[in-house]
C-alpha cells in the first residue's frame, strides 16, 4: 500500500469527524432499486483485434505473424469470428443472450494520442476540451438533491492530477475515488479508503455510512480487477441510490502496457488481461443476479481507442482507432451490433475508421436507460442503438 498523501491525509482527518453508523443489511431482493450503470474503462486502449477474432481472415494471420489467436483456440461464435480464449468466462452470458458485441466502434476524431483521447473519450466531445464528463452533463440535472455519491469510481479514475474525474469531470456530480478495492473490503469505512474526491462528493461520503459486509456465494477473483467487481457488487446491494459504478482495468502492476496498452510482448500480458477482464466481469453478473441487481444493472466496457490491425516489431501493436466493446445487462438484447473492423495491411499506427459513433452507445444509456435527452449532452444527433429490452 502507498503511504498517504498530504492531500489525502487532509481528507481523512476532515472526514473522521463526521458522525458513520454502521448501514444494516439492506433488502435487496425484495425492494426496486433505481438503475445502476458500472462503466469498465479498458485504460490504455484494447486489441479488439485479439478480442473480437476474425478468424477466417488470412490478412489477419498475415499482419500478425507472431501474436495473432491461433485459429483452433478461438471460442467461435460466427462463421467468420469468435473470442479470445481467456474470454471463456463470458461464455454463459452470452449464451444467455445478456452481452450485446458492439463492433466497430469508436470515435471519428481520434488523434491515437492517450491524453487528447481520454479527453474525447471523457467528456463525449470532439471538437473542444470541455469543462464537463459527458456522464456529468447527463446526471447534473436529475441528481439535483441527492444525499449519496452520483458516482464511485474503484481504481484509477483518470491520469490527470488537474481534474482527476473522467467521465464525472465538471464538479456537478459527487464523485468517489475508491482506488484500492482490498482496503475497501477490509476497513469498510469510506473515510479511511477514499483515494480522491471532488466538493460535491465530500458532502455525500456521510450518508454512505461503513458498509456493512455482503455475505454471497459468488466467487470472485482476488486480483484488483476481481476485489474491484465484488465492491461494486457490494455497494449495489448496500447503495442502492448510488447510480454509477466506475472500474477500471489495469496492469497488476499498475501498469497500462501490462494489460491492453501492449505495445510490446503483446502475449505476454494481453491474454491475461482478457482473462481477468472476463473473470471479473463474470463474477459481477453472478453476484449482482444474487442480490437481485442484475435486471437493473448495464455494464459497458470502453477505452480511448482501439489497435491497429499490423504487429509490431516489438510483437505488439500501436494505437489504432475502431474497436470492439461488451455491453452485459439483465435487461441487454444479446447480439451483435454493427460490423467487425476490417483486417487491411497498413501502417503499424491507424486502421480503419469506426463505423458506430460510441456516442451511439452512450446515447442508448442517456435515453434508454436514463430517460434523458441525448441531443443535449453531445454535439449532434447520435441515434441510439437498439440493444435493450424495456
Amino acid at each position: 500500500m502507498n503511504m498517504l498523501s498530504p492531500s489525502r491525509r487532509r481528507l481523512l482527518k476532515a472526514l473522521a469527524a463526521t458522525p458513520f453508523a454502521l448501514r444494516a443489511p439492506s433488502l435487496f431482493a425484495q425492494q426496486p432499486s433505481p438503475r445502476l450503470f458500472v462503466m469498465v474503462f479498458l485504460y490504455g486502449g484494447n486489441d479488439g483485434y485479439n478480442t473480437w477474432v476474425p478468424y477466417t481472415d488470412e490478412t489477419y494471420y498475415r499482419v500478425r505473424p507472431n501474436i495473432a489467436v491461433a485459429r483452433d483456440s478461438v471460442i467461435k461464435v460466427t462463421d467468420h469470428h469468435g473470442l479470445h480464449p481467456s474470454l471463456a468466462a463470458l461464455v454463459p452470458a452470452w449464451e444467455a443472450h445478456e452481452i450485446a458485441l458492439i463492433q466497430g466502434v469508436g470515435y471519428p476524431q481520434v488523434t491515437q494520442q492517450h491524453y487528447r483521447d481520454e479527453e474525447i473519450a471523457f467528456t463525449g466531445s470532439d471538437n473542444d476540451i470541455l469543462p464537463e464528463g459527458w456522464v456529468s452533463r447527463a446526471l447534473a440535472s436529475k441528481r439535483r438533491g441527492a444525499t449519496a455519491p452520483d458516482a464511485i469510481a474503484l481504481d484509477m479514475l483518470d491520469i490527470r492530477q488537474s481534474d482527476p474525474m473522467g467521465p464525472f469531470r465538471g464538479e456537478k456530480l459527487g464523485v468517489v475515488e475508491l482506488h484500492y478495492a482490498d482496503e475497501f473490503l477490509a476497513k469498510r469505512d469510506v473515510r479511511q479508503c477514499v483515494t480522491t474526491v471532488n466538493a460535491p462528493g465530500a458532502g455525500r461520503i456521510a450518508s454512505v455510512g461503513a458498509v456493512a459486509p455482503v455475505v454471497l456465494k459468488t466467487t470472485f477473483p482476488t486480483d484488483p480487477f476481481g476485489n474491484a467487481m465484488r465492491a461494486a457488487v457490494e455497494l449495489a446491494a448496500r447503495e442502492p441510490s448510488v447510480p454509477v459504478i466506475h472500474v477500471t482495468l489495469n496492469g497488476l502492476d499498475d501498469d497500462k502496457h501490462h494489460s491492453v496498452d501492449c505495445h510490446v510482448d503483446q502475449v505476454k500480458y494481453h491474454g491475461d488481461a482478457l482473462k481477468r477482464l472476463a473473470a471479473g466481469l463474470s463474477a459481477l453478473r453472478a453476484g449482482l443476479i444474487e442480490v437481485g441487481r442484475w435486471n437493473d444493472t448495464l455494464v459497458a466496457t470502453y477505452d480511448e481507442f482501439g489497435r491497429s490491425p499490423m504487429e509490431n516489431e516489438d510483437r505488439g501493436t500501436h494505437h489504432g482507432l475502431a474497436n470492439t466493446h461488451f455491453v452485459l445487462g439483465g435487461r441487454v438484447k444479446g447480439g451483435l451490433y454493427g460490423e467487425g473492423p476490417k483486417v487491411q495491411r497498413m501502417f503499424h499506427i491507424g486502421g480503419v475508421a469506426p463505423s458506430v459513433d460510441t456516442r451511439r452507445v452512450w446515447s442508448t444509456v442517456v435515453q434508454s436507460w436514463w430517460g434523458g435527452d441525448s441531443s443535449a449532452v453531445f454535439d449532434g444527433r447520435h441515434a441510439p442503438l437498439d440493444f435493450l429490452r424495456a
